[in-house]
This record gives C-alpha cells, sequence and structure tokens, in this order.
C-alpha cells in the first residue's frame, strides 16, 4: 500500500538498462508508478522506449549537460515533484590499490561516488516532503577484500554521502535509504572482468609481480558472483519498500551473505581474524 508519499508518482532510476536498475523499473512499474529510466547508450533508450513502460532518460552520471538536460526533463513533466530517486548507476573496478592507474582509480571515484552527488544534487530541488532518495551501496561499503580496493572505497564513499544526506535532508522531510546487496547476478561483474583484463595489462610486469596470484584468485571470486548470486529482484523489492513504506529502514541489508558478513565484521571479528579468514578463503 501506497503510504506517506508526496503528490507524486514519479520515480527517476539511474544505471536502469541492465540488473538492479533494470529489475527495480520493472517492480516500480507493476506497482503503477511513473518510471525514468536512466541509461548512457542510445541502445538502451531505444529498448526502454519500445516497451512504452517506463520514460527513458539520456542520463550518463559523468556528463554535467546530460544530467542537468534530465532533471529540466522531469521538473517539466512533473510539477508537482518527484515521489524517488534510485541512485544505482555504478561501475566495479578490479586491480591492486598499490598499482592501480590512478586514472582508473579516478573513474571509479568520479562514477559511483561524484556521479551520485551530481544527479542528487541536480534531482533534490525537484523532491517535496515525503519523497525518498536511496542510495544503492553494497556490502564492501562495509567490508573490503582485497584486489577491489577501488570499488570498497566508493562504496564506503557513497555510505558516508548517505548518512550526510539523511541529516541535511531531514528538515526538508525527504528520507534517505541506503541498499546493502551482497553477491547479486548482473552483468556489473562480467564488465568488472573485462575492464580488469584491459586494466592489468596496463601495469608494468615487474609492479604486478607481487599481486598475480591473488589477482587471479579475485578473479575466480568473481565469476563466483555472477554464476551464483542472488537474483537481482531481491534488491529491487527492498528499494521499493524504501521508496513506498510509511517507515522506510535507512539501511537494507540485501542477501544472506550481506547480513552474515556484515554482521560478524562489526561484531564478532578482530582485523587479525578478518584478514586471515578472508585470504584463507582466497587460497580455497
Amino acid at each position: 500500500m501506497k503510504t506517506n508519499i508526496p503528490n507524486s508518482s514519479a520515480v527517476v532510476v539511474t544505471g536502469a538498462s541492465t540488473g538492479i536498475g533494470h529489475a527495480t523499473c520493472m517492480s516500480l512499474i507493476g506497482m503503477g508508478y511513473t518510471v525514468y529510466a536512466g541509461v548512457r547508450k542510445q541502445s538502451d533508450f531505444d529498448k526502454w522506449m519500445a516497451t512504452g513502460a517506463v520514460r527513458p532518460l539520456m542520463l550518463d552520471v559523468c556528463d554535467e549537460a546530460q544530467i542537468t538536460a534530465a532533471a529540466a526533463q522531469v521538473a517539466s513533466e512533473c510539477p508537482n515533484g518527484i515521489l524517488g530517486l534510485v541512485n544505482n548507476a555504478g561501475i566495479a573496478t578490479a586491480a591492486p590499490l598499490a598499482a592501480i592507474p590512478i586514472d582508473a582509480f579516478e573513474k571509479q571515484m568520479d562514477v559511483n561516488v561524484t556521479g551520485l552527488l551530481r544527479v542528487t544534487q541536480a534531482f533534490v530541488p525537484l523532491m517535496k516532503t515525503g519523497s525518498r532518495l536511496v542510495n544503492v551501496s553494497s556490502m564492501a561499503g562495509k567490508v573490503s577484500f582485497p584486489g577491489l580496493g577501488a570499488y570498497h572505497a566508493s562504496k564506503h564513499a557513497v555510505e558516508a554521502i548517505s548518512d550526510t544526506l539523511r541529516l541535511e535532508l531531514k528538515s526538508s522531510g525527504i528520507h534517505v535509504s541506503v541498499i546493502q546487496p551482497g553477491r547479486i547476478a548482473t552483468p556489473i561483474w562480467v564488465s568488472s572482468r573485462n575492464t580488469a583484463d584491459d586494466l592489468l595489462t596496463r601495469i608494468p610486469a615487474e609492479k604486478m609481480a607481487p599481486y598475480k596470484k591473488l589477482m587471479d584468485a579475485v578473479a575466480n571470486s568473481v565469476k563466483g558472483a555472477e554464476n551464483n548470486g542472488a537474483p537481482a529482484t531481491i534488491c529491487s523489492r527492498a528499494i521499493s519498500h524504501a521508496l513506498t513504506a510509511a517507515n522506510p529502514k535507512t539501511r537494507y541489508a540485501v542477501g544472506r551473505d550481506a547480513k552474515l558478513l556484515m554482521w560478524c565484521r562489526r561484531f564478532l571479528l578482530s582485523d587479525k581474524i578478518w584478514d586471515k579468514l578472508v585470504m584463507n578463503d582466497l587460497k580455497s
């Protein structure tokens, strides 16, 4: 049941071409909401347009002009404002932090962190009392593993940004929620593996040598997420709850692995024990 929401049924979702973003759009369509699906590629825009189910937006979170144009379009079509913004767009870069090319690190942060803030700043003026801001973070924002340090850094930043926005937007009546998925079977891991294959060739052999075995193990772990991750629909259900519930949570840990690992890391495991468990798992 829709309760405690502003006089609008419009939701903007970034990164809506595949995975969690796509599943979220489909869920919201089924609930009767007006959905603006933000995508980077014209082919994805055309696919959504052909369905007639959503209003696609060209919305690259690193493109200021596209963001401004998208916000202007939504503002003109939704004079009563929007119900919510779902910041879902993101990438995952795999490389050892001590050797990662700085431009690759900057790209990771630009998409997952600065991009999220760009979009938020553009759409917050369209949000009224009762609107919802939902940021898709990850269990990677609370626990860290080797080989994915840039991704972890970006998601830790999303957690911090979300905490701050929750406090800053409270007086405006805008609720902020964070989604913290565990391993989800989405194309982000295929893209991450392909990007890593190219990225690691840019690192000089002598600089990469100490991390070769480690990154091979990380690659196998990523394949596990591709093949054995939970379906994206479990995230879309959490996002839908955050958007529509009378009393949404501030955080949604999604998936048994996310709930277990974050709880253990917070309450049970010292740094030394955690490090040993993680490295032993990668060796297995």
